[in-house]
């Protein structure tokens, strides 16, 4: 008599297998790029700490005031006030006035196409876009000269009111599918290279409220954001992301795009959704590495 759930175990088993073996054979040959601390945040929550990177080479006005308003202590005792399941969580002073003109953020949607940039092509026609790829580990999409990040989960992106200028401080985490009929619609910043976890920690709301949370004491609130500089010598870590520009990455593209595994008897087409790419990243400090979401 078979053992309840044994062919279910089995499969798990079996997944298992896959996502460790192409785990282990994604150690070797790597090749990482060291993030720069400048464009480290940290932000301390009860639920954890979730580490951002800026990214001023697509948002360099957007990431500039982040980085003012956190070393201000703009965000610490805010809370994150609309989170939709499987969606973006929200978070900031949650306003209903429009910024003064000197607080208006510009709309930094997309820039213009540059044969110098890092660019590894993930697809070609894409549902959203004429292409995409990773820009320095960074999903994005490109078209008619122009490129811009891709809302895929993780991405940060600050809110805004109608105005393509009406952003201010509010910002929020992408949760869950990608919603990329937002893209070159907000400006999109940064991107959590550690605690994925944690953001999934975060308070929901309800959906029929459009997953905004009434009640103050029932929201996950920020406890405090600091740059690098401001960390302790015992708290600072050094954060490293997959290359996504090297050789060894662009082959590990077109195994996820084959997927020709023994696992599957009914072989996947060979396209490949950008947001779907999990970039590996690891921290350091004296006498410590590890990786983080090496799957």
């Amino acid at each position: 008599m078979s053992r309840p759930g044994g062919k279910f175990c089995r499969f798990l088993s079996l997944l298992a297998g896959l996502l460790l073996s192409s785990n282990l054979a994604a150690q070797e040959g790597q090749i990482w790029r060291k993030v720069a601390p400048e464009n480290l945040v940290f932000i301390g929550m009860r639920e954890g700490e979730i580490v951002l990177e800026l990214n001023p080479d697509f948002a360099p006005v957007t990431s500039a005031r982040f980085r003012d308003l956190v070393r201000e202590d703009f965000y610490r005792g805010l809370s994150f006030y609309r989170v939709i399941e499987g969606f973006v969580a929200q978070a900031g002073t949650e306003s209903a006035l429009p910024p003064k003109p000197d607080q208006q953020l510009p709309p930094e949607f997309e820039r213009s196409w540059d044969a110098a940039l890092n660019w590894t092509p993930v697809q070609t026609d894409d549902l959203y876009a004429a292409r995409t790829g990773f820009v320095d580990g960074v999903p994005a999409a490109r078209a008619d000269g122009q490129i811009w990040l891709a809302h895929c989960p993780g991405a940060v992106a600050m809110a805004r009111d109608t105005a393509p200028d009406s952003g201010s401080t509010d910002f929020y985490i992408v949760l869950g599918q990608a919603p990329r009929y937002l893209d070159r619609n907000l400006t999109i910043f940064a991107r959590v290279i550690d605690g994925m976890e944690v953001a999934q920690r975060i308070q929901r709301g309800a959906a029929g409220d459009n997953g905004m949370i009434t009640n103050d004491l029932a929201r996950s609130r920020i406890g405090r954001m600091r740059l690098f500089d401001q960390l302790s010598a015992e708290e600072r870590r050094e954060y490293y992301v997959v290359d996504t520009n090297s050789e060894y990455f662009r082959k590990t593209l077109e195994q996820r795009r084959e997927r020709r595994d023994a696992f599957f008897i009914q072989s996947p087409p060979a396209v490949l959704d950008v947001c779907q790419v999990p970039v590996a990243s690891r921290a350091e400090r004296v006498g410590i590495s590890r990786e983080l979401n090496p799957n």
